[in-house]
């Protein structure tokens, strides 16, 4: 099997590894080229700036720098932030990323008139936002152990350690 041109070197989280266990820098390196590489993901939640390299594990989505200074802002019960490429990230956080994403979030918020809601806070503290957070946690639990990280031999090689 091939994954991006790659052998497949790690397929499957296993039922010994608890949600709130970190995922590695290279199944986290595979997750986010994966998931960033997707339409809507491309470009960020809020702004739709491009490449968006931080994101909202609360939400599931990818957002800009700026945005993200916004989320921190609003404090961790409400939005919690994270860098897709420079913080660890548990699997528990990458199961609601890959539930969530930007196009779910953007359907979501447009059904409930809030997606071009200027107001960050007006957005995130609505019922409508915190039913969303619900959602995504239910979903993500439906995932179980059955949740895929794909990690190619390139990935692999960025926690090999260095002589």
């Amino acid at each position: 099997a091939e994954y991006m041109g790659s052998p497949l070197l790690f397929a499957r989280v296993m039922a010994t590894r608890a949600g709130d266990e970190t995922a590695t820098k290279a199944e986290c390196d595979a997750f986010f080229r994966k998931l960033s590489s997707q339409g809507a993901n491309k470009v960020c939640f809020d702004c739709a700036a491009k490449n968006p390299t931080w994101a909202s594990a609360t939400y599931g989505v990818l957002i800009c720098l700026d945005c993200a200074a916004i989320h921190r802002s609003m404090g961790v019960h409400i939005t919690f932030v994270r860098s897709t490429n420079l913080d660890s990230w548990t699997y528990d956080q990458l199961k609601i990323m890959n539930v969530g994403g930007n196009q779910a979030a953007t359907a979501y918020f447009q059904k409930h008139g809030l997606h071009n809601e200027k107001k960050h806070t007006k957005k995130y503290n609505s019922r409508a936002a915190a039913l969303y957070r619900d959602h995504l946690k239910k979903a993500a639990a439906k995932l179980g152990d059955a949740f895929d990280v794909v990690v190619s031999e390139a990935d692999q090689s960025h926690d090999a350690p260095s002589n």
